[in-house]
């Protein structure tokens, strides 16, 4: 059975994941009467599919099966999260108007006792509680957290980037490779003090609380210097560029205005943010100040 993030009973679940397999049926019909490759087209990347086709029909063929056995299973591969959530798409897009099995009313009780029979019968939601978050759609903006900024993947937004490494183009995968392996000859060359490294990683956390505790002296007025620094330079990004910077400044800025702000919002933030640091490495008081924003809002964070 593929896994379903709500509270609500098995037999919902089972219903639910029927309707699963109503969608994998309709995919695997289309692919044999068509050709694979051009259905799957609508599925997977083009990258994907040129390097790993037999890979993606796998992954459909297991997901269609997955939906009838009666194996619990707390989460899914993000390479079979992808294969899901597109796969639904495409449902949704090719075949909206054919009616899925209706959850009955008596199984749409959750364990709270809160009516969701309209929510579990729009297959829009399907998109929403069939997975715990959609990291597996950021991959791009993952991977460039993790080249510039490693300890704020793992520390501050606590994504493991080993999950997503099956859904790179072949050329990242090796360049990650590469870098893991740099990393371990490194640890080698420090075998002599193998007990010291593992106090070393608690220092690495220690100053990550002294450099907070350093510049707890960031308040609204120097935030207020860093958005202006940011705004000042937009105008040599293109628009769309400079839309999309302002428009996290004003996320960020709503989000601090709240009693309670959200942490997963201001780490969304933060993935934005990192890719349009690169796009403005040629405008220096831009990168810097981008760069400076994200500083507060990982230092922010880091106090919730």
């Amino acid at each position: 059975m593929i896994p379903i993030y709500l509270d609500i009973v098995k037999e919902a679940k089972s219903a639910i994941n029927k309707n699963i397999w109503y969608m994998f049926e309709l995919l695997e019909t289309c692919c044999e009467d068509l050709s694979y490759e051009e259905i799957l087209s609508d599925i997977f990347p083009k990258y994907i599919i040129d390097t790993n086709f037999e890979k993606c029909v796998r992954a459909v063929k297991v997901l269609h099966n997955m939906t009838v056995d009666n194996y619990d299973r707390d989460a899914l591969t993000s390479f079979y999260e992808l294969t899901l959530y597109h796969t639904i798409l495409w449902w949704i897009d090719v075949a909206d108007d054919v009616p899925l099995d209706e959850i009955p009313r008596n199984l749409c009780i959750d364990k709270q006792g809160i009516n969701m029979y309209d929510y579990l019968n729009n297959v829009d939601n399907y998109l929403d509680f069939m997975f715990q978050d959609w990291d597996f759609l950021s991959v791009e903006e993952i991977y460039s957290i993790y080249r510039t900024k490693p300890q704020v993947l793992e520390n501050f937004l606590h994504i493991d980037i080993e999950r997503y490494i099956e859904l790179m183009p072949i050329d990242i995968q090796e360049e990650y490779n590469k870098q893991i392996e740099r990393q371990l000859r490194a640890m080698d060359k420090r075998n002599m003090t193998v007990n010291i490294s593992g106090g070393q990683i608690n220092i690495a956390k220690d100053n990550a609380t002294i450099y907070a505790t350093q510049n707890s002296g960031l308040g609204g007025s120097e935030l207020d210097t860093i958005i202006q620094g940011i705004e000042d330079n937009l105008s040599g990004l293109k628009k769309e560029d400079a839309d999309e910077i302002q428009d996290v400044l004003e996320q960020v800025k709503d989000e601090l205005t709240k009693i309670e702000p959200k942490k997963s919002r201001l780490q969304n933030c933060i993935k934005i943010i990192a890719p349009m640091i690169t796009i403005a490495n040629g405008i220096p008081g831009l990168a810097a100040n981008l760069q400076k924003f994200q500083d507060f809002i990982i230092q922010y964070i880091s106090k919730l």
